[in-house]
Formats: structure tokens, C-alpha cells, sequence
């Protein structure tokens, strides 16, 4: 491409000719973030030699640079490549990128043969009908859009971990060492599948000698990205991922106790995880820090894997936040959030669940039944108070491995951990199972300890970007937050007539009797249901004011 020259005046009133420059596609991404973060125009005209037109004519298309960027797996090749060519059917693109990138985070080794059978695979599920070889020529230029390099795999996977794992903890040491960073300012986030609905197997058996053939599948799925600092002072609004937006179950709800956001799989997206990041997580983080008493503007970082969902660090950036990735395959060995922080929220949440069924079946409902009675609003309320519940202990004991020198006050070992861990599942499990043998009934009362263990392991490797399949391609050119309404557990659930305030008052003042009369309830507690209903009262004039107002006219 020529390069045009503009005329400049100078000191002497002469003009002379300057080069206009052509920036590649990271420099413009990095001009529009100076731009966002309140540089001048002026400035940047300066220090990259363009004009203001074409400052201007960046931030148009600053959402196709972004995503284009964001698009390509190696960045680096972003600073030579300088224009924005797409292939010629942009859809098998899309899915074929998105198909890489989900093998790589299932460390699948891929070749460039294996790519382009999986092209032409995807040539005919697309029904496209112009023709293509996808020979080694198109090979080229699809790497060279997407920036893709391949690497060799190690056989011995797990050897190659905890080196690279070792390695990296002396590199985070000297993160936070150069930033003079304080564990209120580290933050990890991750995500796991949640079946929030399963029960064993065996229940419904033992209920009616065969599972019914109509009975909805159990395996109704969340996905949950949680996310806390490593002081263990502050965990984030949970963010959870359904498969329909909004529920049935939740229309009329004001205000949900998690950030709720839907598509077809209940899966994380790119798109997902950006809008929880700028929306969610950095004003939350950042009023924390100053209620902690850092300064108004200090640097927080915020750890990640490398999952396939995860927009790359460079574009998760904002207000002095910055993100950090962990490196490839230790996760599960250093990652915190993977050192029990998200098992024990669910194990807390299955235990919920559990103790809801047994109840339910002591009060002479079917298994079934409950399951048709228990919704996705109360899944979510139960996720958010397992959520609340996970302790500070549980938080930052998960840094042990990665931040060992924050750990020395607690003396604690890893076989120490891993006990910890063990003996609350065991005593949660212990409970369970008393409780089901008191009972009668015998889809219960010959419940196992494998049966309990079965339901908290069961979506233990349920991948949180799930895979793609025919019929899934229309949504991907599509907003991800798109929904549908004919699949969810909770459609036939009904949600009821308005409650009035009154009602609403004399269900308080019944709740804080009974409350009053539990001596494992604190008066903390209690009282909260008092603010409720002096709330409730404080409406009671203004709805009059409103109703007389309507009557009027």
C-alpha cells in the first residue's frame, strides 16, 4: 500500500511533506484504549504521526477492531498486520476458530491436516455452496488471519505441570514484589459447571421401580464463575449462566442476588465474560480497595486461566485493572479458585439441595414432585447464600501454593489442606445420610455415602464452554445472550399472583415469631426481617397516593 504525504508548515512558513503512517491493528487497539482511558486527541496525533481524521475514523470502527483483535489467537502478529481482510465465508471462520480454540483448552494437539478436514466438515453442516479445496494455500491465509501457530505437545502432561507450575510461582512472587501489591488488591476468577437439579439415580428407582420415561432430565445445568481476592475480604457477585432469559420463574423478580446472564448451552462466552468484567467486576473491585483504605486509583490484577471463553488480557483493561493469565496446564495445581474455594460453594449448595429433598419426602411429596416444585429461582438464591457461606479460611487457604509467603501465619501444609477439605465433605455427608435413614420412606432411607458423593462429583469435568455441534452455528452470529424458553426446567413453573404489602407484612410478622422462637437463629438475624417490614410500611402511603391517583383518573 502507498503511503500518502501531508503537507506541514513549518517555522518558516515552507511547507514540507510528511508520511502519513499506516498503524497496524495492535497500534490502533492501543491508541483507542489511550483514547478511553482520556488522552487527548491531540496528544495522539503526536505520538503516533496521524491526524485527527483518522483518530476519529478509528473510534467508528472501534468495535471491529476490537473483536478482530480480540479474534486472534497470537496478538503478536497484530503488530505487523495493518488491515482488516475476513475470509470470504466469515461463518466457517467463526466456527472453525472457535473449534481450535476449544481443543486447545482441552490440550487436543492439532495439525494442519486435522484443520482442514475439520473445514470441510464444517463446508457441508454450513451448506455452503460456493466450492473450496482447502489446500495448504488456504491453510496459510486462515493462520495468518487468526494469528495461529501450533505447538508440539509434551507426553508426560503431568511432570510438565508442576514444573511449569513451580516456575510461575517465583514470577508471581515477583509481580506482586514489583507492585508492591497487597492481597486485597489479587483477585482470581474462574468458572465451573453446576447440575443443580441431579439426584442419584437410585432415588427414583426405589420410588417407582423404573425412572419415568416423561420425567424431565435432571441434568439441567449452570454454568457459575465466582470470583474473590486472595485477603479473602471480598467475594464478588456470582455470576451464573442459564439457558433462558429471563426464566418464567424469575419475571417480576426486581432483583436477583447473582448477576444472571443466558444462552442456548448455559455456557461462558467472550461476550459474557467482557460485560461481567467492565460492568461487574472492576467497579466492584475497585470500591472494595478504597473501603479498604488503598489509594482511590491503585492497581488491581486479576488472575485467569486460559480458558477458550477469556477474552485476551489486553482487552481486559480498565480504570488501573489489569488481567494476568496463568500459564497453560496449572491450573489445577496452582489456580485458587480450583484449591476449593468454587468446590466448596457447591458442595454447600448440593448439601442445601439435599436437605430440601429429604424434607420434602418427610413431608410425604414424591422425589419427582419436589423436583417439579424446586425452581431455578430458588437454585440461584440457594447458589448465592452457598456463595455467602463459603468462609474466609476456605478463600485464602487456596493461595497456599501460589502465594506461599502469605500463608507462613497459618502454618499450613498441603496434606493439612486436603484433610481440611476431606473431613467437611465427610461430616456434611455424615448428616445426609442420618437423616435419610430417620426417615420412612425408601426411596431414601437406603441412600449410601457413594449416592451422596455421586452428587457432589457429578459435573466435576463438565466443561464450561461447551463444544460445538450441528445446529448450534446460526446462534454464534447471533447475540449470545439470545434465549429460548422450550428447554428450561423451570417453564412450566407458575409464578404466581402479585403479592400485596400487606400480605407481605403479615408474613413477616409470622416469620419473626417463628424465628423468635429458634434459639439457633441470631437476633441479627431476626432483625433483618424487622428492616424488611418497616420498609414494606414505609410504601404502604405511597400505594394509596398511587391507587387514589388511578381512581381519579
Amino acid at each position: 500500500m502507498s503511503k500518502r504525504v501531508k503537507d506541514i508548515p513549518t517555522d518558516n512558513g515552507e511547507k514540507k511533506k510528511r508520511k502519513h503512517l499506516s498503524l497496524s491493528i495492535a497500534q490502533k487497539v492501543e491508541l483507542l484504549q489511550k483514547l478511553d482511558a482520556g488522552v487527548s486527541v491531540r496528544c495522539l496525533t503526536e505520538e503516533y504521526g496521524v491526524g485527527t481524521t483518522t483518530i476519529y475514523d478509528l473510534k467508528k470502527q472501534k468495535d471491529k477492531l476490537l473483536k478482530f483483535y480480540s479474534d486472534s489467537d497470537n496478538q503478536e502478529l497484530m503488530k505487523n498486520r495493518k488491515t482488516l481482510h475476513r475470509a470470504k465465508n466469515e461463518d466457517l471462520d467463526r466456527v472453525l476458530i472457535e473449534w481450535i480454540r476449544q481443543q486447545r483448552s482441552n490440550d487436543m494437539p492439532l495439525t494442519g491436516l486435522l484443520v482442514m478436514k475439520q473445514a470441510r466438515i464444517y463446508h457441508e453442516e454450513l451448506n455452503i455452496e460456493s466450492e473450496c479445496e482447502y489446500s495448504e494455500g488456504w491453510l496459510q491465509k486462515f493462520k495468518k488471519r487468526h494469528g495461529i501457530k501450533y505447538l508440539k505437545m509434551c507426553g508426560e502432561k503431568a511432570s510438565a505441570d508442576h514444573e511449569t507450575a513451580e516456575n510461575y510461582i517465583d514470577e508471581f512472587a515477583k509481580i506482586i514484589s514489583d507492585g508492591n501489591l497487597s492481597p486485597e488488591q489479587i483477585y482470581n476468577a474462574d468458572e465451573t459447571a453446576l447440575f443443580w437439579c441431579y439426584v442419584p439415580r437410585k432415588t427414583l428407582i426405589m420410588a417407582d421401580e423404573k425412572v419415568p420415561t416423561d420425567f424431565k432430565d435432571a441434568k439441567q445445568r449452570l454454568t457459575v464463575l465466582g470470583c474473590a481476592n486472595a485477603a479473602g475480604t471480598h467475594k464478588i457477585k456470582l455470576a451464573v449462566i442459564g439457558k433462558s432469559l429471563p426464566p418464567k420463574c424469575l419475571k417480576g423478580t426486581g432483583s436477583l442476588p447473582v448477576h444472571y446472564y443466558a444462552n442456548k448451552k448455559a455456557s461462558v462466552t467472550r461476550e459474557i465474560f467482557s460485560d461481567w468484567f467492565n460492568k461487574h467486576f472492576v467497579p466492584a473491585a475497585r470500591a472494595h480497595c478504597k473501603q479498604a483504605g488503598l489509594e482511590d486509583n491503585c492497581k488491581i490484577l486479576l488472575f485467569l486461566d486460559n480458558c477458550s471463553a477469556h477474552p485476551p488480557p489486553e482487552l481486559l483493561v480498565k480504570s488501573n485493572v489489569f488481567s494476568i493469565f496463568l500459564p497453560l496446564n496449572v491450573t489445577s495445581v496452582i489456580q485458587p479458585c480450583d484449591q476449593g474455594i468454587l468446590r466448596s460453594m457447591k458442595s454447600k449448595y448440593k448439601h442445601f439441595f439435599l436437605n430440601s429433598m429429604l424434607a420434602s419426602v418427610n413431608r410425604g411429596l414424591k422425589i419427582q414432585d419436589f423436583l417439579k416444585e424446586f425452581s431455578l429461582k430458588d437454585a440461584i438464591y440457594a447458589i448465592a447464600n452457598a456463595w455467602n457461606d463459603v468462609d474466609k479460611s476456605t478463600l485464602t487457604n487456596a493461595w497456599h501454593r501460589l502465594w506461599a509467603t502469605m500463608m507462613f501465619e497459618n502454618d499450613l501444609a498441603d496434606e493439612d489442606f486436603e484433610g481440611f477439605r476431606d473431613s467437611n465433605e465427610k461430616i456434611m455427608i455424615s448428616k445426609l445420610i442420618t437423616y435419610a435413614k430417620s426417615l420412612s420412606a425408601e426411596s431414601v432411607n437406603k441412600l449410601e455415602e457413594a449416592d451422596i458423593e455421586e452428587i457432589l462429583n457429578i459435573d466435576n469435568d463438565v466443561p464450561v464452554v461447551h463444544p460445538l455441534s450441528e445446529g448450534d452455528f446460526a446462534e454464534m452470529g447471533v447475540n449470545t445472550n439470545q434465549y429460548e424458553d422450550s428447554s428450561s426446567h423451570d417453564d412450566d413453573m407458575n409464578t404466581g399472583e402479585k403479592i400485596s404489602i400487606e400480605q407481605l407484612v403479615k408474613m413477616c410478622d409470622q416469620l419473626i415469631a417463628g424465628l423468635e422462637q429458634c434459639a439457633f437463629i441470631s437476633e441479627q438475624e431476626t432483625m433483618a426481617i424487622y428492616s424488611i417490614k418497616e420498609k414494606l410500611l414505609r410504601q404502604k402511603p405511597v400505594l394509596r397516593r398511587q391507587m387514589t391517583l388511578e381512581k381519579a383518573f
